[in-house]
């Protein structure tokens, strides 16, 4: 048991700009609810849903109202339990709301136990892209080894680990990315976001796609789909754009009886239920492990400094290697 009494947290008072929106908070720890686990969070990482929902685009207007604590995911040590299957010492994956807090106090059903070993950055971030990269190839489009699968924002976090599970798994791929000179896999066919997509392949030869993960929408949405051939697989599953597809997307869809589709993590978790969830996070790490997947840590920033934080996201600041994690004091 933890003899912590006070918690850093970040708060968020609305929607907004986080210079406006975030505030630190010093509260008290009261007592550990019933059938709760407490965390002592050693690492949060920063994705795309949370500034996201800290702006109060989308669903997350309706679903994730202030006041709150952001943040999706982190990894941390139990302190206090009660749950006789979580036991204090143990390391876990946090996979909850209102992790941008120095403790936590979480479901047993948001917990998945790790190694003891894996780096802090890297744990923290096996859950949202991790976990949504591998039940989109493994569940969804469940690809094999003649499939050609083509992939917009594929510099991203979520394009790189799709990278190398092409490799782990056997499958083709066609990366679509705006700065494909510092693209850092050779196994992969990689042409210019910049450049009209069709040319491209056609000019390099390229194999035709057969499925597409489309993580934007909107324009960048509808060139890709342009790409993929009659009776193909288009699964929509972010929309980093803000923007709806233009009509000739649906249209193009109809015409060549294109498969649309679209996978978002929280209703793929609510379909399966937790045992499931459970079952293919554990199978999902034993492969990472195993392959050796990484996934990048650009740097380690204090979690009372999250508004340098956020503003280093901002790509007219600075070109990123990987995730901005975000480390209590």
């Amino acid at each position: 048991m933890s003899n912590a009494t006070t918690n850093t947290r970040i708060h968020q008072l609305c929607f907004g700009q986080p210079k406006d929106s975030l505030t630190i908070e010093h509260v008290s720890l009261g007592s550990l609810e019933e059938d709760k686990i407490r965390v002592k969070i050693e690492a949060a990482n920063i994705n795309p849903s949370d500034l996201l929902s800290i702006h109060g685009v989308g669903q997350y207007r309706h679903s994730h109202q202030p006041p709150r604590v952001p943040g999706f995911e982190a990894v941390g040590q139990i302190i206090d339990s009660n749950h006789a299957k979580f036991i204090v010492g143990q390391r876990v994956v946090v996979a909850t709301s209102g992790t941008w807090q120095q403790y936590i106090d979480v479901s047993p059903d948001n917990l998945f136990v790790i190694p003891p070993n894996l780096d802090n950055g890297y744990a923290c971030q096996l859950y949202i892209n991790a976990l949504t990269a591998w039940v989109l190839t493994t569940e969804i489009a469940q690809l094999k080894k003649e499939d050609v699968l083509i992939i917009n924002a594929g510099s991203s976090a979520i394009g790189k680990i799709f990278a190398q599970l092409s490799s782990s798994l056997g499958f083709t791929l066609i990366v679509v990315t705006s700065n494909p000179e510092n693209y850092p896999y050779d196994s992969n066919h990689v042409i210019d976001a910049k450049v009209d997509l069709i040319t491209q392949i056609l000019q390099l030869d390229l194999p035709n796609p057969n499925i597409a993960f489309d993580a934007i929408g909107g324009k960048e949405g509808t060139e890709l789909i342009h790409t993929i051939g009659g009776n193909g697989r288009y699964i929509n599953y972010g929309t980093l754009s803000l923007e709806f597809y233009e009509p000739r997307f649906y249209e193009y869809a109809k015409n060549l009886n294109i498969d649309f589709s679209t996978f978002f993590l929280r209703y793929w978790e609510n379909a399966v239920g937790k045992d499931i969830r459970r079952e293919k996070f554990s199978i999902m790490l034993d492969h990472f492990i195993t392959n050796k997947i990484q996934l990048d840590i650009d740097r380690c920033i204090p979690l009372e400094q999250v508004q340098s934080a956020i503003k280093l996201l901002n790509p007219k600041s600075t070109t990123l290697r990987g995730k901005i994690i975000l480390t209590p004091m």
